[in-house]
């Protein structure tokens, strides 16, 4: 019975901190990227690894065994290298203070397990559910077995006869087993988690956008029918009224364009996106777009410069994505105020199409950047924040993804990421 208190102490000390993980570890302000924040990584691991020590697993042969590499593995894997780090000084100086027998097996072991960790750190997060699920088995697996014969190779320099060996290491292979479900179950716990966040997340932004759809559905028709009369009747008084007064009218009129551009937004919201689906060349549509904006980039004094690869396709519904890209385009030109270049690339990464649209202009803070899709959300004097709204809802609906990496002084990335079709 001793041994069942031992092992539930050590299954606490390492799910505690991982049902914090929502609440603690991720970063709220970077909830799109469910980003890590590096402090309470550290803290938390810390102390589920010095807890692990203090309190290990006493076999009735006297032996003790803990789980602490599974909080530092999971620590490296999902905090990154910083936490990583500092929770391996910790626990290797921890070990050396508690001293025993012990100490260079538990430096070997940590040597061979902790470096495919720190080796699958930049990747980790781009993994699917069953590839973490068995890599991080497998570096269980590997853990114990170095530890079994390690501690095997350690007994026969003893002289110890092969019985007393035997009995020995029976235990060691029981807590691996054990150790190897337990890692399995964290990771399956901390993906579950994430996951579930990632859809409250979106469940949240699909409430604003339905929203945002029924006042456009609602509104937009009436507000338009109005303004379209305005119009005609201003540009009926445009030639019989005084000369002096064809400023005013030439502003009102833009006033009233700029009203009826708002309103398409707003329609576009409201429509469903991607309605009508077809295979098409991606290279071309990118080329008929680059084509439509250059009188604009001209008029701002910015290049684009396209490198696309040649017959990459996907499914997609051509009018939208014109639309998508040019609002991009048009995005990264005016964020040029004086002049440069637009970079436009296409080429394919894996089994998706990869579209990158970058600009040379002043860029955005990350607390914008988290703003970016949300209605009425814009860095824009005049703008409305509906462009980038439609944009996101059209990758969307289109199985892409799609993301915005800036730096101040520096200009503006986004990444389009489409799924290919052979």
């Amino acid at each position: 019975m001793l041994i069942i208190k031992d092992i539930l102490l050590q299954l606490l000390f390492i799910i505690v901190p991982v049902l914090l993980y929502k609440n603690v570890w991720l970063d709220q302000k970077k909830s799109k990227q469910l980003g890590i924040k590096s402090w309470p990584v550290i803290l938390l691991s810390s102390l589920s690894v010095i807890f692990c020590m203090s309190f290990p697993i006493y076999t009735d042969s006297g032996m003790r065994f803990d789980l602490r590499s599974i909080p530092l593995i999971i620590t490296i894997l999902y905090g990154g290298y910083i936490p990583g780090i500092f929770t391996s000084v910790v626990m290797i100086g921890y070990r050396i203070y508690l001293g025993g027998d012990g100490i260079p097996v538990a430096l070997i072991a940590f040597s061979v397990y902790s470096i495919l960790p720190f080796f699958l750190v930049k990747r980790w997060y781009g993994l699917s559910f069953r590839k973490k699920l068995a890599l991080t088995m497998l570096m269980g697996f590997i853990k114990e077995s170095v530890a079994v014969m390690t501690t095997a190779i350690l007994l026969f320099t003893k002289n110890l006869s092969l019985e007393a060996i035997y009995d020995r290491l029976v235990p060691i292979v029981n807590i691996s087993y054990l150790y190897i479900l337990t890692i399995g179950a964290t990771v399956y716990l901390v993906e579950f988690i994430r996951e579930s966040y990632m859809i409250r997340i979106q469940i949240e932004r699909s409430e604003k956008l339905n929203l945002i759809s029924e006042l456009a559905a609602s509104v937009a028709h009436e507000v338009r029918n109005p303004l379209t009369v305005v119009r005609g009747f201003v540009q009926l008084l445009r030639e019989e009224t005084n000369p002096k007064n064809y400023e005013y009218i030439k502003l009102v009129l833009t006033e009233l364009d700029r009203a009826e551009w708002i309103i398409s937004d707003y329609l576009n919201l409201a429509k469903p996106q991607g309605d009508v689906m077809s295979r098409v060349e991606l290279t071309h549509i990118v080329s008929e777009t680059t084509a439509l904006m250059s009188s604009y980039a001209v008029m701002n004094g910015v290049e684009i410069v396209t490198r696309a690869e040649p017959g990459l396709h996907v499914i997609s519904n051509p009018v939208k994505l014109k639309q998508a890209l040019m609002n991009l385009m048009k995005n990264g030109i005016e964020a040029m105020t004086e002049g440069g270049s637009l970079h436009v690339t296409v080429e394919q990464a894996n089994s998706s199409v990869v579209i990158v649209i970058r600009d040379e202009g002043e860029g955005i803070s990350p607390e914008q950047i988290r703003q970016i899709g949300l209605p009425f959300y814009s860095t824009k004097e005049k703008g409305t924040g509906l462009g980038l709204m439609v944009t996101c809802r059209i990758i969307e609906a289109m199985q892409g993804t799609i993301l915005f990496e800036s730096e101040l002084g520096k200009g503006t990335q986004v990444i389009i990421q489409l799924p290919a079709v052979h």
